[in-house]
This record gives structure tokens, C-alpha cells and sequence, in this order.
């Protein structure tokens, strides 16, 4: 398959998220009696299809089943985004709260990772509950990708993750924490969704009225991006998500996608900063053959972030798709963008803050694995600042 097809390839994925996670606070001093999780969508908008999953992550080692457990399964399908555009569920003590949940202690103050989904499959998701849904002991993909479609997953750890890879956060949900060894009190959107996550959490303190303060129900803290924001990188060929095609996995902790014949896998990285007025975000390719790599956008993380067999590697920048540029590698290397080229935000069309997805295609020319002499980075995104 020739690079210049993608224009006319459908690289299908779910539309851009009318709802998305704005603020989350799950743990503060004394009884945790005012954890909630805010959505931030259009006033009115419907719920239906939608849930809040939580996973449990804590692990005591990496064949234990105690973590993957799914804790809480909560159906918003009855529900609608209420006018003020902000829609809070929270313990009963919380106001505003459009869906009250129990009292206190709605959510482990430990490791876990967070959904929002869209999905049919309500019941067989609520029956699942207080069970393990890794779907193998040590593995951190669930079940959840195939009952549902992932809207967005967060993950709040502390200092158990990443030591001895005990702890778990699933579906290649995007990290926050420790705070110091803790589990962080929340996070929040700078400004609101789709705005970026701030790099600071919110206040354990609820005594405190400075600094990073919760506000369920109304706009948040504008906290600001300190520069650079450039993004991060997921899906990974390393087999924490979709298997590569031809067991030609690549090493754990490398952030790159499948290897190539050459041994190597491409990787994407990118540096400068994500800011619409001011984009400096310049993409860069390594690990690859020496030939045409395409760079691409998207607007969603493909099968929630896990990926999708595609040539010798696996596809993860879906959705709405944009051709970036072409770039010819040298040493395995390439850049976008080129002398003379578009601003990364200008050739994808970026003019107002949200999430974009993006990810190299290259050449391969040796048949390796696949018939398709072809393959992928692992992807990379940038949630865009105004």
C-alpha cells in the first residue's frame, strides 16, 4: 500500500467526545465525604450510553488479581448534562450534585484508574463488578474496550506504581501522581475541559482557599500551561496493549511501536509547545527505515489507546485524520515540520483548544511480517492549549 493512500484509506474511530472529564477529587483530610467527578459538556446534551467505570490498580505482585477489580460502574444513560454545562457526581455532601452517590468513601485512595465511556452493554458492565477484568493476571488491558467505546481514562497512582510493576493502570490511560508518595487529592482541566490537564493537583487541604482549589459545578481554576506542553506518548509496540502482528514486540520502556526489519521501532517524540498563538511543537521520527514516512493527525487514541494491527505494526492516531507531510528519513530520522512547511497546529487545522493524536507511517520495503511493506510509531498526543 503506497503512503499516498492515506488521503483515501478510512481510518475509522469514534467522533471527537461531546462529554469529557473536567475535575476529579477523590481523597482529602479526615472522612472522604467531598470526592465527585465533574463532566464538562454542551447544556442538555444526553448521557445516554454513557457510564463512569472505576478499576482498582493496587497490586501486591504482578500475578496477583487484586488489582484490574472493577470497584464502581455508574450508568448516567437517564441523565443529561444539566444547564450550567457542568455535570457533578459526587459523595451526598457535595453541591452542586446532579447524581449523588454514597455519603463518603466512593472511591479507593490508592492507585485506580478512571473511565468515561459510551456503550450498549450496561448490564453485562454492572455484572462485572467486584471482579477482576484484566484479561490476563499482570496484563493491563481490561475487557472494558470490548464491551464499550473509551472515552477518556485517567489514571491516579501513588508511589506503589511502577515499583516491581505491581500497581496497574489500564487501557493506556494517561498517568497522574504520586503526590510525593500519595495518591494525588485530584486533578483538573485548566480552564475547563478540553482544555489541558494541569500539571498541579488539586488541594488535599479543603481548609485551603489558595491554589489549586476544587470547584464542582462551575468553571475551574485558568491555572495556565508552563511551557513547554508538549505532549506524551502511548500505545506502545511493546505489548502493554494491542500484540504486535508477528510477535515483534519491542522493549518495554523504549515508548516506541512495533520493530521493523531493521531491528529497531520507530518511535515519535515531539518538543516545543502545543499552544495555538504561539505553536512551536516540531514532531520528530527515530527507530525507522530509510525511506518516505508520512506524518498524520487524528482526533482520538484508536481502540482506546491500545491500537490496531496496521502493516507490521499497529495503528493509533484515529478519528478524523489529517496529512500532515511527507518527510524522507535519514539515519532512520525525520521531522515535521519540514523547511518551508505549516506549523504542526496550522496544516491540522487547529484552532481551538482540544485533543489531537498523532503517529508516523512509514516504508519498510523488506517483507518482514505482514504482506504490507509498511509500518507505524507508537502514537503521541497533545491536548492543544489557546
Amino acid at each position: 500500500m503506497k503512503l499516498s493512500s492515506l488521503a483515501a484509506l478510512a481510518l475509522a474511530g469514534s467522533a471527537s467526545a461531546q462529554v469529557s472529564f473536567s475535575e476529579i477529587f477523590v481523597s482529602h483530610v479526615g472522612t472522604d465525604t467531598q470526592e465527585f467527578i465533574e463532566l464538562k459538556g454542551a447544556p442538555g446534551t444526553s448521557l445516554a450510553g454513557y457510564m463512569v467505570l472505576v478499576v482498582e490498580g493496587d497490586q501486591s505482585s504482578a500475578t496477583a488479581v487484586t488489582g484490574g477489580v472493577l470497584d464502581r460502574a455508574y450508568d448516567l444513560s437517564a441523565l443529561a448534562i444539566p444547564s450550567s454545562g457542568y455535570f457533578v457526581m459526587g459523595a451526598t455532601a457535595v453541591t452542586p450534585n446532579d447524581l449523588p452517590l454514597a455519603a463518603q468513601d466512593n472511591f479507593e485512595n490508592g492507585t485506580e484508574t478512571i473511565y468515561l465511556i459510551q456503550t450498549t452493554n450496561q448490564a453485562a458492565i454492572t455484572a462485572l463488578v467486584g471482579t477482576s477484568i484484566l484479561t490476563a493476571p499482570g496484563s493491563t488491558t481490561t475487557t472494558i474496550p470490548t464491551l464499550s467505546t473509551i472515552v477518556e481514562a485517567v489514571g491516579l497512582v501513588d508511589s506503589g506504581y511502577g515499583v516491581g510493576l505491581f500497581d496497574v493502570v489500564c487501557d493506556g490511560a494517561m498517568v497522574f501522581g504520586p503526590d510525593g508518595l500519595n495518591l494525588p487529592a485530584g486533578i483538573f482541566r485548566c480552564g475547563d475541559a478540553p482544555s489541558q490537564w494541569s500539571t498541579g493537583f488539586l488541594n488535599f487541604d479543603t481548609a485551603l482557599t489558595t491554589g489549586n482549589v476544587r470547584t464542582p459545578g462551575v468553571s475551574n481554576t485558568t491555572c495556565g500551561i508552563t511551557p513547554p506542553n508538549t505532549g506524551s506518548p502511548y500505545c506502545f509496540g511493546d505489548g502493554s496493549g494491542t500484540a504486535c502482528p508477528c510477535g515483534n514486540a519491542s522493549a518495554v520502556g523504549a515508548n516506541g511501536g512495533c520493530v521493523n526489519s531493521l531491528g529497531t521501532a520507530g518511535t515519535l517524540a515531539a518538543s516545543g509547545n502545543g499552544s495555538i498563538a504561539a505553536d512551536t511543537i516540531i514532531l520528530s521520527g527515530t527507530g525507522m527505515a530509510n525511506s518516505s514516512a508520512l506524518y498524520f493527525q487524528g482526533t482520538t487514541r484508536l481502540n482506546g489507546g491500545l491500537g490496531a494491527v496496521f502493516g507490521d505494526g499497529l495503528r493509533c492516531a484515529g478519528g478524523s485524520v489529517i496529512r500532515l507531510g511527507t518527510a524522507t528519513n535519514v539515519a532512520g530520522t525525520s521531522s515535521y515540520p519540514t523547511a518551508g512547511a505549516p506549523s504542526v497546529s496550522v496544516k491540522g487545522l487547529v484552532t481551538a483548544p482540544g485533543t489531537r493524536t498523532y503517529q508516523i507511517w512509514y516504508r519498510n520495503a523488506t517483507v518482514f511480517c505482514n504482506p504490507e511493506t509498511f509500518n507505524v510509531t507508537n502514537g503521541w498526543e497533545i491536548v492543544w492549549a489557546p
